[in-house]
């Protein structure tokens, strides 16, 4: 078979997969929808939809570690899939990490209000609704963006609650928009690397699941990655290594970070650790 066949032979492929995907998903067969995800990662197939739905089958299975899992495998394709970002959002809530559910979702509502589906956004109201009402004051503290999408942003007390918790301070900085109109980009820089340093020891501190430390070490390390951060994201990646040493989200998050710092020698020393090479890092690597 030629190259244009085979290629054409996978496209069509990949598209009656994500159809029978879209079917399952809607009528809820969500065993079967795992087995379709599987099928398409054993042709090869790495989609990030598909991906997401992987992680929502398990969560509604109540699996929440897989599904925190298929986020993660998710955020590696596509960091600014918000979809994925409000379930992990939903998962912190449903494991009473209040803290960090609310960091999440005001990263979301900061940085991408304008791309919220009408979806998107009753699902975050109808998670964020009961702490408007039960944590008015510390909303209007600590999480402006949610304050705003409550509507609860007026006569905003200037003091932070003592009930405030200093992870979701910290993820406030994670920013989309450049930093350099606020102030120097050397500043700025600095700044960011002081704020990882604090956000890797509160995540560190955390009585969590090693697993679900070296999750939210990557998760802000992407956040800081996406505002050009990389010295910041790079002491995160550093924290998660540091727990596990063979985690291959965090190697190869790892790998594109120093690749972005200019250490191209130390990327493929990591991507030589990784158990299964990655060619988009070996890509990048090689320039």
């Amino acid at each position: 078979m030629s190259k244009w066949h085979k290629k054409n032979a996978k496209t069509a492929s990949v598209d009656e997969a994500k159809r029978k995907l879209v079917v399952q998903m809607a009528d809820e067969e969500y065993g079967e929808a795992l087995g379709t995800v599987a099928a398409m990662i054993e042709q090869g197939i790495e989609d990030s939809d598909a991906f997401y739905d992987a992680s929502y089958a398990y969560f509604m299975s109540g699996d929440y570690e897989r599904a925190t899992q298929w986020v993660d495998n998710t955020l590696r394709l596509a960091p600014q899939h918000l979809g994925a970002r409000i379930l992990l959002a939903r998962i912190c809530f449903l494991q009473e990490r209040t803290s960090d559910g609310l960091a999440i979702a005001e990263f979301v509502l900061k940085n991408y209000a304008a791309s919220l589906s009408a979806e998107d956004k009753e699902e975050l109201a109808e998670m964020l609704d009961c702490y408007g009402t039960t944590k008015e004051d510390e909303i209007r503290a600590g999480y402006p963006a949610i304050a705003r999408f409550l509507q609860v942003d007026d006569a905003a007390p200037k003091a932070q609650t003592e009930a405030f918790q200093p992870l979701a301070q910290q993820v406030q900085r994670i920013e989309a928009q450049p930093l350099q109109q606020m102030q120097p980009a050397q500043q700025s820089a600095a700044d960011d690397e002081k704020e990882a340093m604090r956000l890797a020891q509160e995540i560190l501190g955390k009585n969590i699941a090693l697993l679900e430390k070296v999750h939210l070490l990557n998760s802000f390390a992407a956040g800081f990655f996406l505002a050009g951060s990389f010295a910041a994201a790079k002491h995160l990646l550093k924290q998660a290594l540091g727990l596990d040493a063979h985690d291959e989200m965090t190697l190869k998050n790892m790998g594109y970070t120093l690749v972005a710092l200019g250490e191209r020698d130390a990327a493929l020393e990591l991507a030589a650790r990784m158990k299964l090479p990655d060619f988009g890092l070996l890509a990048a690597v090689r320039g």
